[in-house]
């Protein structure tokens, strides 16, 4: 029987082989790891941030062919969606995704289209002031219709109520649109509410007032930095007075001038001026009628005798000769106790709550109010900055309530 000896240089020898193998095992453990971990690595930014290697490019008012030939070119896909509009047909009007957004190589581009004709985008026209209306129809390209007036408590004379066609649209340029114009609340009792014109040009307070049935009885200019010049600040008699169809009504127009007030056509027919005679515009002077006769009560008194600068005048307004227009000493007529009347019964209790801005010095605050009854002075005194201004006053149907500070319009708020 055979046997093999082993000397000492033999286990060596195996040693090393054993060291051998062992080492190149693990490099190759590391080395598939290494390899599992860089193939995950990949995967996830493939999938999670790969692909984003793409910026899309402006694509807007170019013709629809170009911009799909740039898109693919890039290796995106296109949809195309038409939509009417006045830019010529093919014409690319908006895309999605927006211009400079990084995408995938396969992402979808959606490019909105011009069908072309001649549609134009209508206007919403509503609360807008009827000539404002007209011409912003005729601005944008269309025709005005017939206008329908009727009755609205809710909205003021001249005011566009509807449109037909109705807005948001698209259609021809040219077509004609109707409107429903307010003649403003109905009249109770032949009396009708003074409109609110406050914050609007003088031109368009005229026409509010004259589509009201009111007519503008004078202008005045007050000289004021808080307000726009030309800007409608107060009339006379307030917003929401229940006046006469017909009665005159005076505006209070900003200016950054100081200059006087507009007279009334009859201050004007008054008498006709001379070339030498005529006032400027500084001069001008309002005159404002009675709104009841005056009633002549006891004797005038003894006439005193007319100087010359008198008798001309006297013959300027077709007095007898010799006889004064100013009597000496008017007789003072007996008063008459007047009568008192129960007032009506109040509807509602307007809350008034302002706050007095910062002020370097105190100025004069005044509140007023007016409703079915007429005007009421709610306050008027002088306030300091930061002061707060609490009242409750019963008014009867709805009431407008407006304060002033420092003889400036400042805040205005109605009450039902």
């Amino acid at each position: 029987m055979a046997r093999w000896f082993l000397y000492g240089s033999d286990f060596e020898e195996i040693g090393r082989e054993r060291l051998l193998i062992g080492k190149i095992l693990r490099w190759a453990i590391v080395l598939a790891l290494l390899v599992i971990l860089i193939s995950g690595s990949v995967a996830f930014y493939t999938v999670f941030f790969g692909g984003k290697d793409l910026v899309i490019p402006p694509l807007r008012e170019m013709s629809v062919l170009d911009a799909v030939e740039s898109a693919e070119r890039m290796g995106l896909e296109v949809k195309i969606e038409q939509i009417d509009s006045s830019v010529p047909a093919g014409t690319v009007l908006a895309q999605w995704p927006d211009p400079g957004t990084k995408v995938r190589r396969d992402k979808t581009v959606i490019l909105k289209v011009s069908k072309g004709g001649n549609r134009r985008a209508l206007p919403d026209l509503r609360g807008l002031e009827q000539g404002q209306a007209l011409r912003m129809i005729e601005e944008q390209g269309f025709a005005a219709g017939d206008i329908l007036r009727i009755h609205d408590n809710t909205r003021p004379a001249g005011a566009v109520i509807a449109q037909n066609p109705a807005s948001p649209a698209m259609i021809e340029g040219g077509r004609k649109i109707e409107l429903l114009v307010s003649l403003g609340p109905v009249p109770k009792d032949g009396r009708i509410p003074v409109p609110d014109i406050a914050q609007r040009d003088e031109k368009t307070a005229r026409e509010l007032l004259s589509q009201s049935g009111l007519r503008v009885g004078g202008v005045e200019y007050v000289n004021t930095q808080h307000t726009p010049e030309g800007m409608v600040m107060s009339t006379r008699p307030k917003a929401g007075a229940m006046v006469r169809q017909g009665e005159s009504i005076v505006i209070q127009v900003a200016s950054s001038k100081r200059r006087g007030p507009e007279p009334t056509p009859e201050a004007r027919a008054v008498a006709p001026a001379t070339p030498a005679e005529t006032p400027s515009a500084s001069d001008a002077v309002v005159v404002e009628q009675p709104q009841t006769p005056v009633r002549q009560v006891g004797p005038i008194g003894p006439v005193r005798p007319l100087t010359p600068e008198q008798q001309e005048l006297a013959g300027a307004i077709g007095l007898p000769p010799g006889q004064s227009p100013i009597p000496a000493t008017p007789t003072p007529a007996a008063a008459t106790p007047p009568v008192s009347r129960p007032g009506p019964a109040a509807t509602g209790t307007a809350r008034i709550r302002y706050q007095v801005p910062p002020l370097t010095k105190p100025l004069a605050l005044k509140i007023e109010m007016v409703d079915a009854t007429g005007t009421k002075a709610l306050l008027g005194r002088d306030v300091k900055g930061g002061e707060f201004i609490s009242l409750d006053s019963p008014f009867v149907t709805e009431a407008v309530v407006t304060v002033y500070l420092g003889g400036e319009f400042v805040w205005q708020e109605r009450y039902k």
